[in-house]
């Protein structure tokens, strides 16, 4: 097993501050100060400080066999002595070795394996409400960082406009993970200026989205059977007017519905229903973003997030197919995700990109306020008591999850790293 994880664990902590080595050339290294975790590189630490032969150094320092070593480092720890290293000017790295107590070895092997079954959620079901707390704020911080990095990158490929940026993240909300793609390539095509310019009509942005996702035309876009093949009726054939006039307007090229995953949707979450709600929503407000910002509890969400399609969808799910009657719209489990996954994460990004601190606090107000998911990684967390009362504290618990127990990090987590302490 690669110990790298641990070993990290032991340097940051000053376990082998002060320790006199043998190193593999035969060297008399001393470490006298752990240095700084470098940014975004795993076992690589800065300004560390020892003394190598009585000579003192100051540098960097790569800790673990499978951290790749970098131009310039001045020492690597291992666990087992290994080849020497070169560094810059084929220079020599002073290597040493630590070997980690048995007991310790084996609490590190026993959490790594039983991580990928939350095998550590009997302990956070049993810490003090205080512990728990303060786990849970860490892990949702860090979680809200990053997403504030993929929304970033969103706004970056819109040219820094934070309305496009929202149509975009909304699209990709409500695609979920079976047709998120799919959503996003529409997002592309369909872009948020057409639709400023064209919100006047709920008609004419169903058209937009829906010819634009490929639902009409069966001669000229394939669609799938069941869709834009299904019997004309008056307003399918309008849409398809409208969609005719749009596309030359935009150069509009529609995508091939072969894109969509539709096997086993309920009605109400096929695409074209989805999309004619999503219709109604943009056409309901000139300025979604800050009403969004303006969302303090999860009925906020609700009242701005949960429309309703219009008329036509209440007998309809695809153009043209008849159902049975009930209205479409976004319903609350659906505004919850949309609270937990755009409303919260944008705020997030918005304040710290504006400078708006309040807007940061406010979004982890909000995600207090809204219900805790439910899905299968977070199941195992539940099995052992109601550690999740809200999407505040499930959002931590899938950072925790997806970071650390999926990735078998269990050195860098604070619940492993309690567990291994007692052997430290």
């Amino acid at each position: 097993m690669d110990y790298s994880g641990l070993l990290n664990l032991l340097w940051r902590s000053g376990h082998l501050a002060g320790c006199d080595f043998a190193g593999a050339a035969g060297e008399r290294v001393v470490v006298t100060h752990q240095g700084e975790a470098a940014d975004g590189l795993p076992g690589v630490w800065v300004a560390a400080e020892a003394t190598v032969d009585g000579e003192r150094r100051r540098g960097t320092v790569v800790v673990g066999a499978s951290t790749p070593v970098p131009d310039g480092a001045m020492l690597r720890v291992v666990e087992r002595a290994a080849p020497r290293v070169l560094g810059i000017d084929d220079r020599l790295v002073p290597q040493i070795s630590y070997a980690i107590e048995p007991e310790v070895a084996e609490c590190y092997d026993r959490l790594r394996r039983g991580a990928a079954r939350c095998e550590c959620a009997p302990r956070v079901a049993q810490m003090s409400p205080l512990h728990r707390t303060s786990l849970l704020t860490a892990l949702l911080v860090e979680r809200l960082e990053r997403k504030y990095g993929d929304v970033m990158r969103v706004l970056a490929d819109a040219d820094d406009d934070w309305n496009r940026t929202f149509w975009v993240m909304l699209l990709r909300v409500m695609g979920g993970n079976r047709n998120r793609e799919a959503y996003m390539s529409l997002a592309s095509k369909v872009d948020f200026a057409m639709l400023s310019r064209e919100k006047s009509s709920v008609q004419k942005i169903e058209a937009l989205l829906l010819g634009g996702g490929g639902f009409l035309f069966a001669e000229e876009s394939g669609s799938a059977k069941g869709y834009s093949d299904a019997p004309k009726d008056d307003y399918t054939l309008r849409l398809e007017d409208e969609f005719r006039h749009l596309a030359a307007k935009y150069s509009i090229v529609p995508l091939r519905p072969a894109v969509w995953d539709v096997r086993k949707l309920r009605a109400a979450n096929f695409p074209t229903v989805r999309l004619a709600e999503i219709a109604a929503l943009v056409a309901k407000k000139d300025f979604m973003l800050d009403a969004m910002l303006d969302c303090r509890t999860a009925k906020d969400v609700d009242d701005l997030f949960g429309v309703r399609a219009s008329d036509y969808w209440d007998s309809h799910c695809k153009p043209g197919v008849e159902c049975d009657p009930s209205p479409k719209r976004i319903g609350k489990a659906k505004t919850v995700l949309i609270g937990i996954n755009l409303v919260a994460p944008l705020m997030f990004a918005y304040g710290r990109q504006t400078g708006r601190d309040e807007l940061c606090d406010r979004a982890l107000d909000l995600l207090g306020s809204l219900p805790a998911e439910e899905n299968s990684h977070l199941a195992p967390w539940y099995d052992h008591g109601r550690v999740a009362e809200s999407g505040f504290d499930s959002q931590a618990l899938l950072q925790l999850w997806g970071e650390y127990c999926a990735a078998g990090r269990c050195a860098e987590c604070r619940v492993g790293r309690a567990e291994l302490q007692k052997f430290l």
